[in-house]
């Protein structure tokens, strides 16, 4: 069987101002009735009357659901899913942020594939191909609009449930810059700091290929560059294009090369403590690269290069380990002035349930060094700085 080093098969509009052409969109695609998926957030920012504007105007009906909640659980897809049916919609168009189009993806996969949602975290489930998936992401961080992933959360047992889903892939992503101006600069350093954790863990996954590393470079330094700028200015355009852009090529990147333990540890602790997504992953990024720095030492000082590291040669795995972190907790913490992790006051009598889950979680088996019990604990209580 072939083995494909990089796959993209979404048509992707990219641009300021290309929501405009959604309608055209939907008619040269054939769909007559999408479902519209967001939050009640997006809503009030008037992105979603500038789209039913656009529907209109197309002379396209539509339905509409904004029930979408912040790691979307199992029960509100499953919901908007009996809706889309009912509703007899033949597409599905997700707005907003990572958990909107998640929750999109996953209305998606129960239109062709019988439930539950959860099951299909089983790699080992088949399932069907999946048409009329449309996805404009209003913030520039998941990158779900050009990967094959979806976090499902498991509200009973309050996991994280990752879905890979290659057969749930966008058929059509609308990249437009302009609807991420509104987004305060919290948010953008989050879901910034979150594109820069997809491009260095698919860079240093055990699938990493020398396209998808190339690309991950890039992306790299395009964060590390725009934003700053965008935190700083949230309507320089320059910035918002190229951090909306960074974003979809690091969920491109998720598809053909994966994250690894950083996102399982990211997965674990934001189901347990409520840290936000991108944030976690920022909290974790030290000790994942500590953890990994003995397997890949010219991978992780090329990431320490990229974040303004100085290196003289002969640096020992530690050290570059050392100086590349040094060089991260600066971007972090001074320039985006992340609040520290004590904020969160995590509970320290969940670090071995946390560890276990880190163990097993799906991302784990894709890093460049065996995740033992011993070394999630480890870099669980390094993540939460117990």
């Amino acid at each position: 069987m072939l083995n494909y080093s990089l796959v993209q098969n979404t048509k992707v509009l990219i641009g300021n101002g290309t929501v405009a052409q959604l309608g055209e969109l939907l008619k040269e695609a054939g769909y007559n009735k999408p479902m519209l998926v967001y939050d009640k957030g997006v809503k009030e920012i008037g992105i979603i009357t500038k789209i039913e504007k656009v529907i209109k105007k197309a002379g396209l009906s539509y339905i509409e659901f904004d029930e979408v909640l912040p790691d979307p659980p199992d029960y509100i897809i499953e919901k908007g899913a009996k809706v889309c049916e009912e509703e007899k919609c033949d597409c599905v168009v997700s707005i907003g942020g990572g958990s909107s189009i998640d929750t999109g993806k996953g209305i998606s996969v129960l239109r062709f594939n019988e439930g539950p949602i959860l099951k299909y975290g089983n790699p080992g489930i088949p399932m069907n191909q999946c048409k009329g998936i449309i996805n404009i992401p209003t913030t520039s961080g998941t990158g779900s609009e050009l990967s094959c992933g979806i976090i499902v959360s498991d509200e009973k047992n309050a996991l994280k449930v990752p879905i890979v889903a290659y057969n749930a892939m966008s058929e059509y992503a609308v990249i437009d810059p302009e609807l991420s101006i509104g987004m305060p600069a919290g948010l953008t350093a989050i879901t910034g700091l979150d594109v820069f954790s997809h491009a260095a863990e698919a860079y240093t996954s055990i699938i990493s290929n020398v396209g998808a590393d190339m690309i991950c470079e890039k992306i790299m330094e395009t964060v590390f560059k725009y934003l700053p700028v965008a935190v700083e200015d949230g309507k320089n355009a320059e910035a918002r294009t190229a951090m909306a852009v960074s974003a979809s090529l690091g969920g491109w990147m998720l598809t053909n090369a994966c994250a690894h333990v950083g996102h399982s540890v990211a997965h674990v602790i934001g189901s347990k403590y409520h840290i936000p997504h991108g944030a976690a992953c920022a909290y974790g990024f030290q000790a994942m690269i500590e953890y990994i720095a003995s397997v890949c030492p010219d991978k992780v000082k090329k990431i320490g290069i990229i974040l303004g590291a100085e290196f003289k040669g002969g640096e020992t795995p530690e050290k570059i380990a050392e100086l590349t972190n040094k060089a991260y907790k600066a971007f972090r913490d001074d320039v985006l002035k992340l609040k520290s992790i004590k904020e969160y006051n995590c509970d320290p009598a969940k670090v071995e349930d946390c560890a276990h889950a880190i163990e097993v979680e799906i991302f784990a088996g894709l890093c460049p060094k065996k995740v033992t019990y011993e070394g999630a604990l480890d870099l669980v209580k390094k993540t939460l700085e117990i």
